[in-house]
């Protein structure tokens, strides 16, 4: 997995103004100054995460909504994006269109192409083909000195591999605050989502390549702000999903239609009552135009009372969270009493600032049983294949020295959180003992069944049989030093044994109190980091 690769946009929002702001050159770009990175690549495995509901960031969700369908249906005329876009009009050249609209490029490429339509045919018909490209930069007409609008994205590629649809995209120039997170990862993951089910393929990671990755310094005051207030998680640690886009390629034109008419009629009255749902048989475009009703009754009165009822009547989706936390931010008062109660889960850490318990319903045995029969199945037993000091005690060994370091200088790698370490440690631990127990006859193993296979070792129900007698008992961050510091000791003590040929009912006493240490490190940073536990068994749960 590449290093800027990250959940989804909010964290990877965070992570490149933090960048930009320490690592970003400073110069000055057409009378701008901008902190700018060159080459930056920002890989996120989960696109359909998309709307960012940050404290600080106040992002316009409906606003994103409206573009997005505004491109989707090839459209570059500003009298729909000036009504939910007071900045509109000034990247227009004329007045009247936006130059470099990404919507009749995609749409009608030269007023002969739909390219939407190429690519789902393409991948179709060749499943893996790398010829599934979408192009946005026009050398007929962008090579302009004076435009106020040359498109930033330029190429967009799709690829079917790993049984998923990824989606690439190159900029030439990418914003941080206006371009980036402000509407490219939320349009291509509509996209992406929809080129998904025309081609039959489930949703894979969407990758941005930008040439200049760069924030401008009218952000540079509010942008240390949003690194520093980011809580660590977003709405969809708590359960909350996007709704799901479900329309057939045959007949997203006429249902596309038909949406654009609501909206137009919301947009003169927002107060009349509609079924979205019936009227549009699809949750992601009923319910962006519920999103834009909601967003239109705030246009004509930001004080209207109906406003609490209707994000009370929402459907708990990601949209009626970002619509919550736009509306509240001049009426905190619709954050009493959220009826959808993950929104107000979420809502109830987001103000409070602290980070929500995930631990509740995740099984820590069944986590690490979770993990050590899909290690198992693709490693075999490669863990103890050269014997015990060659293969066992090193793969201990490696872990071990991985806490040390933290322990040492508070640094963790990058790509194995301090829970992956204590968690492979004990699973070593354990397999350890069965491997031991195989060399001490007469200790009866009571933890395991009496027709327990044998070698101990060897079967993954016995590995389950030991955790399920291990106590998972509460932890505590501060025991977390100390408790390495054991570790460390105990397993000088278990390798010196080994190698000075110890018995093997000896070192499995030393063993079993390491497999003790190792769960008590376990529940301890299971404590501390909660949504490092919830990621963990989200990704097991999903397989």
């Amino acid at each position: 997995m590449p290093s800027n690769s990250h959940k989804n946009a909010t964290f990877a929002m965070v992570a490149g103004l933090r960048d930009v702001l320490s690592g970003g050159a400073e110069m000055r770009v057409r009378d701008q100054h901008v902190r700018e990175i060159r080459n930056r690549v920002t890989v996120l495995e989960r696109p359909l995460d998309r709307c960012i509901i940050t404290p600080k960031r106040n992002n316009n969700t409906f606003l994103t909504i409206a573009e997005t369908f505004w491109v989707l249906a090839g459209r570059d005329d500003l009298e729909f994006l000036n009504h939910y876009s007071k900045n509109a009009q000034s990247f227009s050249d004329d007045g009247v269109t936006w130059h470099g609209a990404y919507g009749p490029r995609l749409r009608s490429w030269n007023k002969k192409v739909d390219q939407l339509k190429e690519v789902k045919d393409l991948l179709l018909n060749e499943t893996l083909s790398r010829r599934a490209v979408m192009s946005l930069f026009d050398p007929g007409q962008d090579f302009r000195i004076d435009g106020k609008d040359i498109p930033c994205n330029n190429w967009l590629h799709w690829l079917i591999r790993e049984n998923a649809l990824h989606l690439n995209i190159a900029v030439r120039s990418n914003d941080v605050m206006w371009g980036f997170s402000g509407i490219n990862t939320f349009e291509f993951s509509v996209l992406q989502e929809m080129m998904a089910l025309w081609t039959a393929q489930p949703v894979g990671e969407a990758s941005f390549f930008a040439s200049s990755f760069h924030l401008y310094d009218r952000h540079y005051k509010v942008a240390p702000q949003i690194v520093s207030s980011f809580p660590g998680f977003t709405c969809y640690d708590f359960g909350i999903q996007a709704p799901k886009f479900s329309t057939r390629w045959d007949d997203f034109d006429r249902v596309l239609a038909s949406w654009l008419k609501l909206e137009a009629s919301i947009r003169k009255d927002p107060t009349q009552a509609i079924s979205f749902d019936r009227e549009i048989p699809d949750a992601l475009l009923a319910q962006a135009l519920s999103m834009l009703q909601i967003y239109n009754v705030h246009l004509k009165d930001n004080a209207d009372k109906n406003l609490k009822r209707q994000l009370n009547g929402l459907i708990e989706t990601d949209f009626a969270t970002a619509a919550y936390e736009f509306i509240g931010r001049k009426q905190p008062e619709v954050f009493s009493e959220i009826p959808q109660q993950k929104i107000a889960s979420f809502f109830d850490s987001y103000h409070s600032g602290r980070s929500p318990s995930f631990n509740a319903g995740i099984s820590l045995p069944e986590l690490v049983c979770s993990l050590h029969r899909r290690k198992d199945a693709a490693y075999a037993d490669s863990w103890k294949k050269r014997g015990e000091q060659v293969s066992i005690l090193a793969n201990i060994a490696r872990k071990v020295d991985r806490l040390g370091v933290l322990a040492r200088t508070s640094t963790a790698l990058a790509e194995e959180s301090t829970l992956d370490t204590a968690i492979d440690l004990l699973v070593y631990a354990v397999k350890y003992c069965l491997f031991l127990l195989e060399r001490c006859p007469g200790r009866a193993p009571s933890f395991l069944k009496s027709d327990a296979p044998t070698d101990y070792s060897d079967h993954t129900e016995n590995f389950d049989q030991f955790i399920a007698g291990i106590p998972f008992t509460s932890g505590d961050l501060s025991e977390r030093d100390p408790l390495i510091q054991k570790i460390l000791s105990n397993f000088e003590e278990l390798n010196e044994a080994a190698t000075s040929g110890l018995e093997a009912c000896a070192k499995l006493t030393m063993a079993t109190a390491l497999c003790g240490l190792a769960v008590n490190l376990v529940v301890t940073v299971a404590a501390a980091e909660p949504l490092v536990v919830h990621d963990m068994w989200d990704r097991e749960s999903r397989g």
